[in-house]
């Protein structure tokens, strides 16, 4: 049974390389820490997502792009009680291109690139055979580039710049005032004064004619680095290939430098008077893995993983809103791995993230909920290892919003991942 812990690394491999929620990439597992000494490991994977959708003005879109993903570890040995892993990975990511005309649709021209690359070195130390706990430290970095467009995007940006200027006046009134709601109209022209309504819709089409002739708002992060910890521990008996670990990951505090691109001007570094530095964090974290065996050449898996990215808040200074609307993701998997012979393995292994059931979700993640499966094998020859895996994920339907207002809907949508890890113990 010891030598079932390979079917770990099977299941890992395989829902490493499944479309996730909000910024999810890697899924930040430290599992390497549990593989045998002098063991290095590189992974690959690909995923391939549909992500369309329609718009009320008959715009179609196909948002989401293709991406991919490399980790690499590397596992050793101090003594009997403790060992370490180097873990490099890119735990968070978006690539999504609204791609259609911003003058003829609501989202039209809108954006999205997030890259991160992070490196840990974990160290894990042995009180019994059974009970082990570890703690680790690494660095984060992650840069940006996002541009909001299209007819929706140009209403709530220029709503919101012209509520600014009215004091007390909040721009979702003045939002449903402009779409015909008459008490809200009546509760502007009743507190400001006959006529303010229409005067202040003709200061908003003003302002979105602006937007529409300079391009939109565009925004830019630099890459910035931080410090990232995380604890942990896990209980064990190997004679049965049991092991329960749990890591927690702590939030990371974040300083870079922005400049923006709104109404035609550039806001920078060089522009008097603009703040060009902003403060936010990457989220806080929890894993929870288990495995067992439960016949001879025969390993389950399951695991759970919280990410809070309800916290992730990023304001630029000009736009003055928050750019990321996420809410906090919970991912659940249950696995089978099977050993057929010295040398093949084969998994499969199912995924579920629960959907929000929110009425509007962000334009830059437009699905909720999700549902997955996997199937994997592994090829041994003695200290070599390869791996390979495909996933397919169901996607779940949901209505991209701005300002809490439905811009467009997506539908059946799904995603399909290839991942493949090749691991050599020295």
């Amino acid at each position: 049974m010891k030598n079932m812990f390979v079917g770990a690394s099977v299941l890992a491999l395989t829902t490493g390389t499944a479309f996730a929620a909000g910024l999810d990439r890697s899924g930040q597992s430290v599992s390497s820490i549990f593989a045998e000494d002098g063991t290095a490991a590189l992974t690959f994977g690909l995923v391939t997502p549909s992500v369309t959708g329609t718009d009320a003005a008959g715009a179609r879109y196909d948002v989401a792009k293709r991406y991919s993903q490399t980790g690499l570890t590397f596992t050793n040995s101090v003594n009997e009680r403790f060992n370490w892993s180097i873990i490099a990975d890119k735990p968070y990511g978006v690539d999504v291109d609204y791609n259609a005309d911003p003058l003829t649709s609501a989202l039209g021209g809108t954006k999205a690139d997030l890259n991160s690359n992070a490196l840990t070195i974990v160290g894990r130390y042995k009180i019994t055979d059974r009970i082990s706990v570890f703690g680790g430290i690494g660095a984060q970095s992650i840069d940006a580039d996002v541009s909001l467009n299209g007819q929706a995007y140009a209403g709530a940006i220029a709503t919101a710049g012209v509520a600014a200027t009215v004091p007390g006046l909040d721009s979702s009134v003045l939002g449903a005032a402009l779409r015909g709601d008459v008490a809200a109209a009546t509760l502007i022209d009743t507190t400001y004064g006959a006529g303010t309504t229409a005067a202040l819709g003709g200061a908003v089409a003003g302002v979105v004619g602006g937007f529409n002739a300079t391009g939109g708002y565009a925004f830019r992060m630099k890459e910035s680095t931080s410090p990232n910890y995380l604890i942990g521990a896990a209980y064990e008996i190997p004679d049965i290939a049991l092991r329960v670990a749990g890591t927690y990951r702590f939030e990371s505090k974040h300083s870079a430098t922005i400049s923006e691109d709104l109404l035609g001007t550039t806001f920078d570094s060089t522009t008097p008077g603009y703040n060009d530095q902003i403060s936010y964090v990457s989220p806080q974290s929890f894993n929870l893995e288990l495995q067992t065996g439960v016949a001879p050449g025969t390993l389950v898996t399951a695991s759970y993983r919280w990410t809070e990215f309800s916290a992730v808040d990023i304001i630029p200074t000009r736009l003055g809103s928050d750019l990321v609307n996420l809410d906090d993701a919970h991912r659940f998997t249950l696995g089978v791995a099977k050993r057929f012979n010295d040398r093949f393995a084969g998994s499969v292994t199912v995924s579920y993230e629960p959907p929000t059931g929110n009425k509007t979700v962000s334009p830059l993640g437009p699905t909720d909920g999700l549902k997955g499966i996997s199937f994997g094998g592994q090829f041994t020859d003695g200290p070599i290892k390869i791996s390979g895996g495909i996933n397919y994920s169901w996607l779940g339907d949901a209505d991209a919003g701005v300002a809490g207002i439905k811009a467009a809907e997506f539908r059946d949508n799904h995603a399909v991942g290839i991942g493949f890890k090749a691991e050599m113990t020295f």
